[in-house]
C-alpha cells in the first residue's frame, strides 16, 4: 500500500503494480512451501503417493494448487507432509484474502 501511494503512477498503473507485486509474492510463497515439501521428502518424514512426482516442478505444481485451495487431488502428500499441506492451504487462503482487500483499497483510494 505504501509503495503504491508513493509512486507517481496513474490509478490504473497503481492497480497493475499492486496486482503484479501480489502475484509475485504469492508465487514466491508457494515456492517456499514447495522447497519445504522437497526438504521434508528428503528427510524422509513424508512423500507423495504418486509415482510420477519426479521433479521439483511437480512439487511446485502441487504447492500452487494447494496454496490456492484448489486441491485437485491428482498429487497428494503422505506422512507428516500432510500437516504442512494443511498449513499451506490455510495460509494461502488467508494471504489471498488479504491481497483481495489490498486490491480493493488500491482501487477505491483517491489519487493524492
Amino acid at each position: 500500500m505504501t509503495a503504491t501511494k508513493r509512486t507517481p503512477f496513474t490509478q490504473s498503473s497503481r492497480l497493475l503494480f499492486a496486482l503484479y507485486t501480489l502475484a509475485t509474492a504469492h508465487i514466491g510463497e508457494a515456492g517456499l512451501y514447495a522447497l519445504g515439501f522437497s526438504f521434508g521428502e528428503f528427510l524422509g518424514i513424508g512423500g507423495f503417493a504418486q509415482d510420477n512426482v519426479d521433479s521439483f516442478m511437480d512439487v511446485f505444481y502441487f504447492s500452487v494448487v494447494n496454496y490456492s485451495s484448489l486441491g485437485l487431488g491428482d498429487i497428494y502428500p503422505t506422512g507428516h507432509l500432510r500437516f504442512l499441506a494443511g498449513i499451506e492451504a490455510l495460509n494461502g487462503f488467508l494471504l489471498i484474502s488479504c491481497s483481495a482487500s489490498t486490491i480493493f483499497l488500491v482501487v477505491t483510494r483517491k489519487m493524492d
